[in-house]
């Protein structure tokens, strides 16, 4: 891999790193790309969710492949015109999503098998953070959602990857918990859902708690069968009989770049290989339709479906 360029909105800083590397800057994808012998096979973009629409646009009509930071997208609408444009082009968009890449989380996917029928999930992804109202993320407008699509992709993502979409999500927010601070995006998110049986005669039961305002750091996953229960945070992953005893302690040496460096090898052998460029990842439109199902069930009072937004983002 090559760098080629960088773009960055503050031109001085893009400038700086741009001279650093000894490659081409600017501040705005449209005037780098106008400035380059060739175009990049390839563009990492990291921006504010509101900007994302307009820059993969712009890299697909390029036919640049996109590797971006998460969410795949802030509504169920952008997943739509994401995918449309990708379809279009003929070009591969993938998240970061580091921890499927992790050891760690690995393992705790290979660990399930072992707890017999699933029948409840907690996670939890909470932290402190001082100042909720400076930033982009302070803002709707630029952000598209708060502690939720932010923080909590994360594990929507996991729960996605290791259980599928649930039939039914309830969700209740809550914001201005920094008193002082002015900020309009959802500082804590509660979240239950629901998997049924193909007979409807047994429920999973999952709750996903996320907030930006707790005092400490919390980063965790338990799932439990009839069988024992599988946990795991960043660090570990335990698999426990019925009655609480570890059964088997999972702790991947090793360093979290090379799980950044896997994926990135992963989104070049993918794109060269031509097996998804033009698709989206399924796994991508579920996350939306969760997403979108706890922040309707939240503006609503009520429960909402995630597969209603499924059938949409299929449509």
């Amino acid at each position: 891999m090559t760098l080629t360029g960088v773009v960055d909105d503050n031109l001085e800083l893009a400038r700086t790193i741009g001279m650093r590397l000894r490659v081409p800057f600017a501040s705005h994808v449209d005037e780098l790309l106008q400035n380059l012998a060739m175009p990049p096979e390839a563009a990492l973009v990291a921006v504010p969710h509101s900007e994302y629409l307009s820059i993969v646009s712009s890299l697909a009509a390029a036919r640049i492949h996109v590797i971006k930071e998460k969410p795949y997208a802030v509504s169920v609408d952008e997943a739509r015109k994401l995918k449309k444009i990708v379809s279009s082009a003929g070009i591969s968009l993938q998240v970061t999503l580091q921890r499927r890449f992790d050891p760690v989380y690995v393992n705790f996917s290979r660990l399930l098998s072992r707890i017999s029928r699933i029948h409840a999930v907690e996670a939890r992804y909470t932290m402190n953070v001082e100042r909720l109202d400076e930033g982009w993320r302070a803002s709707q407008l630029k952000a598209g959602g708060g502690a939720l699509l932010d923080l909590g992709y994360h594990y929507v993502d996991l729960i996605v990857w290791y259980l599928g979409l649930p039939d039914l999500v309830s969700c209740q927010m809550a914001a201005g918990n920094r008193p002082g601070q002015d900020y309009d995006t959802e500082d804590t998110a509660f979240v239950q859902f629901a998997f049924k049986s193909a007979d409807l005669s047994t429920n999973v039961m999952g709750s996903l708690v996320v907030s930006r305002v707790y005092p400490y750091h919390d980063e965790s996953l338990q799932i439990y069968g009839t069988a024992g229960s599988v946990g795991v945070t960043r660090d570990q992953c335990e698999l426990r009989s019925p009655d609480g005893t570890v059964l088997e302690c999972l702790s991947p040496g090793g360093s979290r770049s090379q799980s950044l460096m896997d994926q990135l090898n992963t989104f070049v052998l993918n794109i060269r290989s031509d097996s998804i460029n033009g698709t989206i990842s399924s796994s991508y439109l579920e996350h939306i339709a969760f997403i979108d199902a706890a922040y309707r069930s939240a503006g609503m009072g009520a429960p909402a479906s995630p597969h209603d937004s499924m059938h949409m983002l299929e449509g």
